[in-house]
């Protein structure tokens, strides 16, 4: 028999045009790593007398994925269009811009992907794929992506969609150099915010935008995702001073804080370069320890997201590129 080298287990994606409705992956991630693993509930019973189970029942069963990998301009739309909700990109030239903001009140439309992972040896498919969590990360030395992904029972020993170099997601990085931490106390403010000068780090996550359903329809998998009540956090760490501890007010009132993080890559064309910008208005609920960051006395804040009713959102991530569709 042969073997099945972990190295060569490929990941390639599909959009489907009905949740959980399997297609064929015609395009191929080869920046973000997708590592599916099985779940399942089974319950176990003994009878009377014996020490050991006797039954076991399967009542669900699903697929939990671990995502992570460098952060790009490009794949970042698939894990997006998944994670808050399916948009259209605008922009009449070769530059796109593609924004994506969850709505405070009433449902979100996401797109969803059939997964296939594996090797030419033995694949596996997922349908029903589905972004529920994400977390950007932005330091001096990396800016990368993690999060998490659900889908149905795994459909095993199938065969990989025939692709070529053609159908990989061209990637265009993220990189520390392009990353600087804005502060403002109104969302309009961000635009003409000057940057952080002593700005570490920063990261935001969003997670549990949905949730699984489990009726009694003769299937171990779960029949579709709903809405639930989301979770969202950005933090930055900055300098002790005037800039960094400038939160310590917003913590102390109540007062909402809007914090931006924005990357500027490559030029595009004209004046429309490769963007990365994430916006979010927070309620600062966790200062953070004051810690040495390369000799400098610094200190984080973290805030949750809130909803502005001047802004009309919670947050916002805008990325500019040259793909005009998934």
């Amino acid at each position: 028999m042969a073997e099945n080298p972990s190295i060569n287990q490929l990941v390639q994606i599909g959009v489907e045009t009905t949740p959980g409705t399997g297609v064929s992956a015609t395009k191929r991630l080869t920046g973000m790593k997708v590592e599916p693993g099985i779940r399942a509930d089974v319950k176990t019973y003994k009878a009377s007398g014996y020490r050991f189970p006797t039954v076991a029942s399967l009542s669900k069963e699903w697929v939990e994925a671990a995502l992570s990998g460098p952060l790009t301009y490009t794949e970042i739309i698939y894990a997006l269009s998944s994670l808050i909700k399916a948009v259209t990109p605008t922009g009449a030239g070769t530059a796109k811009t593609w924004t994506f903001a969850p709505t405070s009140t009433g449902g979100d439309t996401r797109k969803t992907y059939t997964v296939e992972h594996g090797s030419a040896d033995r694949a596996q498919e997922i349908n029903y794929g589905l972004v529920t969590g994400l977390t950007l990360n932005f330091t001096r030395d990396e800016c990368t992506l993690s999060g998490t992904m659900l889908g149905k029972a795994l459909v095993d020993n199938q065969a990989l969609t025939s692709l070529t170099s053609s159908d990989e997601i061209a990637l265009i990085p993220v990189m520390p150099t392009q990353v600087a931490i804005y502060l403002a106390d109104t969302a309009a403010g961000l635009a003409g915010a000057t940057a952080l000068s002593r700005a570490f780090s920063g990261s935001f996550t969003l997670e549990n935008l949905t949730g699984p359903i489990y009726p009694l329809n003769q299937s171990s998998s779960f029949a579709a995702m709903v809405e639930t009540e989301p979770t969202g956090t950005a933090q930055f760490m900055a300098a002790v001073d005037t800039e960094g501890m400038a939160p310590l007010t917003n913590l102390r009132a109540g007062t909402t804080k809007f914090m931006r993080i924005k990357a500027v890559g490559a030029l595009i064309t004209g004046s429309d370069n490769y963007t990365l910008t994430v916006d979010a208005a927070l309620k600062i609920t966790r200062p953070q320890e004051f810690r040495d960051e390369q000799g400098v006395y610094a200190v984080g804040w973290e805030g949750e997201l809130t909803h502005d009713s001047t802004w009309g959102k919670a947050c916002e991530i805008a990325v500019i590129n040259t793909l005009t569709a998934l």
